[in-house]
């Protein structure tokens, strides 16, 4: 596969040509339009098709642009499921969380180093917020399986990139715990959408028809995911 940058006036993208390749794809990534075209596909017509797609390609790279990852630490705050909790960091003699109505306090251990204590301090709060999740998603899927007529098995909590949660064939469900980032009513959405997978484990009609049936804020939440993914990070 081979590759060039192009400047334009207002942005520059990359081409890739391949072999493998039948038709032109444009993708807006990390604040970067590529162009992917199958080998033999000529410049000039690559270079129309950008000019052709460009107030898409600025919409989507200004979008991009608006989703600045947000700086809690620094803020000395955090998000827990719509609410925001005051971050306090302290040096003690034993690393520790200690969370109290609208106050997470954490304790880096005085025999930490320097040059760990930034990753210390993140591997405590995202401990924290897997135990938060763990508590927090058993009560949802109990409250909402009841309502809706099914059982689950087992309950994980993971820590992907590019899901929120899943449901196996053997009932085990599994939840992000980023989630416990967002708001409930996004989060609780999550919950039926997996337990909805114990009945279709698919996304047929059938499937959503149930989730909308028992979630009628489901659109608003994935929307909600979709444009704000960005926050749920430490």
């Amino acid at each position: 596969m081979s590759a060039l940058m192009i400047e334009t006036e207002q942005f520059s993208y990359a081409v890739h040509y391949s072999s493998r390749r039948r038709s032109v794809a444009l993708q807006v990534k990390q604040g970067q339009l590529t162009v992917r075209a199958p080998l033999g596909y000529s410049l000039a017509e690559i270079k129309a098709l950008v000019l052709q797609k460009q107030q898409w390609v600025l919409k989507h790279l200004q979008r991009v642009k608006l989703q600045t990852k947000p700086q809690w630490l620094a803020e000395q705050q955090l998000p827990l499921l719509g609410t925001t909790l005051a971050l306090t960091r302290q040096r003690g003699e034993k690393s520790a969380v200690l969370y109290s109505k609208d106050n997470l306090t954490i304790i880096v251990s005085s025999r930490v180093q320097p040059q760990r204590y930034q990753k210390v301090l993140l591997t405590l709060l995202q401990k924290w917020y897997q135990q938060q999740a763990f508590s927090w998603f058993t009560q949802r899927v109990l409250y909402w399986q009841n309502k809706m007529n099914v059982r689950s098995g087992n309950i994980l909590i993971g820590s992907w990139r590019t899901k929120w949660g899943y449901c196996k064939s053997t009932s085990e469900l599994g939840f992000n715990w980023r989630l416990m980032m967002a708001p409930e009513w996004v989060a609780d959405y999550v919950v039926v959408h997996e337990l909805a997978h114990l009945k279709h484990l698919n996304h047929s009609a059938r499937f959503w028809q149930l989730v909308h049936e028992y979630y009628p804020q489901a659109e608003d939440a994935k929307a909600w995911l979709r444009h704000n993914q960005h926050l749920l990070e430490l």
